[in-house]
């Protein structure tokens, strides 16, 4: 028995939420493909921050460390439109993020670690990070600390959505197109 194509573009949609839904797993066993990406110091939110960054396919990891107030002249940088820098009190021993960004092929889940004293452990210091390694940390505690530091996870509805359309688009624009599997071919039998 032949599947109409409402039953088709069903089974289209169950396993395009299906890969979405897999996306962590399947990305999280590609961060051994790690590689660094920038080390930089930059102004954000009136504060000199000192940055590392890593990303492995469709994983993306930065690391923000706060130094000092930052000279008025300098301007915010180009930090990836995902990143939420959290406000962190000036008072605070130590300022530290640690955010870390997964899907494909836009970023739509997040998990973001902040440390504000020198008793936590991650995120790492930023002069002694490496941050692959400390990539391949963020995927393993996803959503939790070993050492106490906040935690905040979310979801781009929006990101989720677009990756869903991308993988849900072509396989549903071919059975859309494909007229010859409900017999409207105009060839006889």
């Amino acid at each position: 028995m032949a599947m109409t194509r409402r039953y088709k573009l069903i089974a289209i949609a169950l396993i395009a939420a299906a890969g979405v839904a897999a996306q962590p797993m399947i990305l999280g066993s590609q961060v051994d493909r790690c590689r660094p990406t920038f080390t930089d110091a930059m102004a954000a939110q009136s504060i000199l921050w000192v940055a590392n960054g890593a990303s492995s396919p469709g994983v993306d990891w930065i690391t923000l460390e706060a130094e000092d107030a930052a000279p008025d002249q300098r301007t915010d940088p180009s930090l990836p439109a995902w990143l939420a820098l959290p406000t962190l009190p000036e008072s605070a021993l130590e300022r530290r993020v640690g955010t870390i960004a997964l899907g494909w092929p836009v970023r739509w889940s997040f998990c973001q670690w902040v440390a504000t004293d020198t008793e936590h452990f991650f995120p790492p210091i930023a002069e002694n990070e490496e941050p692959c390694a400390s990539l391949r940390r963020a995927m393993r505690e996803w959503g939790s600390s070993a050492d106490g530091a906040a935690v905040r996870n979310w979801v781009s509805i929006m990101g989720a959505v677009v990756c869903w359309l991308t993988i849900a688009a072509p396989m549903a624009l071919v059975v859309l197109l494909n007229r010859q599997s409900d017999g409207k071919s105009g060839k006889a039998p």
